[in-house]
C-alpha cells in the first residue's frame, strides 16, 4: 500500500513537470507574456493565492457544491439502475433520455435550467447541471454492473437467506462496488469541469470559477488564472484519493468481517 502510495506521488509529481514543460513550449511558440506569463511568476501568484483566506473559502464552497451534486446523482442513479435491472421494460423506456443527456452540449445544459429557474438559485443551477451529466453515465455504469453479476451467487446465497436486504449488503454491493468505485473516481473529475464551468458563466459568488473569471482580464489576471488552475490540479488530485480511501475501509470491514465469521 506504502509502495503503491510512492509511486502514485512520484507519477502525479512527473505529471505536474510534463505539464509545465507544455507551458513552456506553448510559451515559445507564442511569445506573447500577455497570454503566457512566465512560470515564475504564476507560481509567485500560487503561493500568493494560498496567503489569502478567500482561496481556502472559494475551494471549500467549489467542493461542497461538488460533493452535493455528486451525492444527489449517486443517489437517483442507483435508485432508477435498481428499477432498470428490476424490470427491462423501464431500462428500454429510459434509453432515449439517456442518450440525450449524454448527446446535450453542457453550455445548452446550464442555460436552459438557468432560464427554468428564472435567472435565480444559482446553487439549483450548478447541482442540475452536473446532474444532467453525470446521472447517465453513473446510471449506465451501476445497471451494467448490476446485469453482469453471476446468478449463480444470488442462488446460492438465497439458500442461506431469502432476506433481501442481506443478500443486497452481501451480494449485489460486493460485487458491484469496484464498479461503484470507478463511477465515483469518473465522476469526480468531470463534475468539476461542470461545476467550475457554471460558476464561471453564471457567477456564482466566493467559488473557485468566480475567481477565475474575476481574474481573467490583464496580464496578472492570466497569471492568476493559471495560479488557480494549479490550485484545481491540487484540489482534483485530493478528491480522487477519497474513492481509493473508500475503498481501503470497506476491505478493513469485509476484512474483519471475515475474521470473525472464521472466531466463531
Amino acid at each position: 500500500m506504502k509502495k503503491k502510495l510512492l509511486y502514485d506521488i512520484l507519477f502525479f509529481a512527473l505529471g505536474i513537470i510534463l505539464i509545465c514543460l507544455v507551458y513552456e513550449v506553448f510559451s515559445l511558440i507564442k511569445q506573447d507574456k500577455y497570454y503566457f506569463p512566465g512560470l515564475e511568476q504564476v507560481f509567485k501568484d500560487f503561493f500568493k493565492l494560498l496567503g489569502r483566506s478567500n482561496t481556502y473559502l472559494s475551494i471549500f464552497r467549489t467542493i461542497l457544491n461538488l460533493v452535493i451534486a455528486i451525492a444527489i446523482s449517486f443517489v437517483a442513479a442507483t435508485i432508477f439502475a435498481i428499477i432498470a435491472y428490476r424490470f427491462i421494460g423501464f431500462y428500454k423506456t429510459m434509453r432515449p433520455l439517456m442518450a440525450l443527456l449524454r448527446t446535450m452540449p453542457i453550455i445548452i445544459v446550464i442555460n436552459v435550467i438557468w432560464f427554468l429557474l428564472a435567472m435565480k438559485h444559482k446553487n439549483l443551477v450548478l447541482y442540475f447541471s452536473v446532474f444532467s451529466v453525470l446521472f447517465p453515465i453513473i446510471y449506465e455504469a451501476i445497471y451494467q454492473s448490476l446485469i453482469s453479476i453471476d446468478k449463480q451467487y444470488i442462488d446460492a446465497y438465497k439458500l442461506y437467506s431469502n432476506l433481501k436486504p442481506i443478500i443486497i449488503f452481501r451480494v449485489y454491493i460486493p460485487l458491484a462496488f469496484e464498479s461503484f468505485k470507478s463511477s465515483l473516481i469518473n465522476s469526480i473529475g468531470l463534475g468539476i469541469k461542470i461545476a467550475l464551468s457554471v460558476e464561471f458563466i453564471i457567477g456564482i459568488k466566493d467559488t473557485l470559477g468566480y475567481l477565475i473569471q474575476r481574474n481573467i482580464n490583464g496580464y496578472s489576471g492570466f497569471s492568476m488564472t493559471y495560479a488557480y488552475l494549479i490550485i484545481l490540479v491540487i484540489v482534483s488530485a485530493l478528491l480522487e484519493l477519497l474513492p481509493l480511501l473508500i475503498g481501503f475501509i470497506y476491505k478493513k470491514i469485509k476484512y474483519r468481517e471475515r475474521e470473525i465469521i472464521l472466531e466463531d
